[in-house]
């Protein structure tokens, strides 16, 4: 689904992504994992189109990207960040129907595939009257899930779509997206700082460091086989962070 060759995106101040090769196949989830700064939400960006690379080339179903098709593209893609990222002034319903009623689906089409994603993201019918400020954190995120899916995009990209919420909204989220990620069996790329959720998502998880992937396989990889001594001080440190948790 996805493919990228020597992908690389610098910033004044050093920080970015790549250079990365590597590709990430149809119908699976997939994990990017890292210390704050090491190019995750980055990376996620180029895949989508929303930063243009330095140099390389980013591949979606077989298709550069390029200026030409870039909208086009986009709207295959839905796209989640932190906190839902919806528009204050519309409503939820307005907030998901936004894309469909820019490409002229009809009132009754909007209908239809709103009632199919509330249903999916299990969301009370008379809260898409609310506005954003009116929802919880967990609230929010479900009507951002809903917009990015409105338009049955083959491939979802989630930053950090859980990391404000407390924990026990968190966790419920957790089991519900994992059971929508297994119904709809979409391409899923997801950003998280913490590799117990990473590993709840996915089996093919991705540890990133100054910008590239430093280690690519299993909670049980990472864990037992670290590549290098940043891996292995990665797990480590999360697990005393899990393990100083309160109770």
């Amino acid at each position: 689904m996805f493919r990228v060759e020597r992908l690389t995106k610098r910033f004044a101040n050093g920080a970015g992504a790549g250079p990365l090769t590597l590709q990430l196949p149809r119908g699976s989830t997939y994990a990017l994992i890292g210390p704050s700064g090491c190019g995750k939400s980055t990376f996620l960006r180029l895949l989508n189109g929303l930063l243009t690379p330095d140099e390389g080339t980013v591949e979606f179903d077989g298709q550069r990207l390029t200026p030409a098709n870039l909208a086009a593209i986009r709207q295959r893609i839905g796209y989640v960040i932190q906190d839902g990222g919806l528009f204050p002034h519309l409503s939820a319903r307005g907030n998901v129907s936004l894309q469909a009623e820019f490409l002229g689906w009809s009132a009754q089409r909007i209908a239809a595939r709103m009632a199919e994603l509330r249903e999916l993201v299990k969301l009370p019918d008379d809260l898409l009257d609310r506005e954003p400020a009116r929802l919880s954190g967990g609230q929010r995120q479900r009507v951002s899930l809903m917009r990015a899916l409105m338009l049955d995009p083959a491939a979802l990209l989630l930053d950090e779509p859980l990391g404000a919420l407390d924990p026990m909204i968190r966790a419920e989220l957790q089991d519900d997206l994992q059971r929508i990620f297994a119904e709809l069996e979409k391409t899923v790329v997801l950003v998280t700082h913490d590799l117990a959720e990473a590993s709840h998502f996915s089996r093919d998880i991705l540890l990133m460091d100054d910008g590239r992937v430093v280690q690519r396989g299993s909670l049980r990889d990472l864990t037992r086989q670290p590549a290098n001594e940043f891996v292995e001080r990665f797990v480590t440190a999360q697990r005393t962070l899990h393990a100083e948790a309160p109770a």
